[in-house]
């Protein structure tokens, strides 16, 4: 991923969540980041893809880097 769609990303889920935290993720020297998410507090992924996130409100934990 470049460093542009990273950012432009990022800024999606900071108009969104505000300024939350970074809680994980892991990068290699082999494989690029390939997705940025936000998960709950049990680690479920709720943005971007979460039908639940749009009808019940669910405890934001942070973003996920992968």
């Amino acid at each position: 991923m470049k460093i542009s769609k990273a950012v432009e990303i990022l800024l999606k889920i900071h108009e969104e969540f505000g300024d939350i935290e970074i809680t994980g993720g892991a990068l290699t020297n082999d494989t690029p980041l390939k997705s940025i998410t936000v998960t709950d507090t049990a680690g479920r992924e709720i943005w971007p893809r979460s039908p639940n996130y749009q009808t019940v409100k669910l405890q934001v934990d942070g973003v996920f880097l992968d």
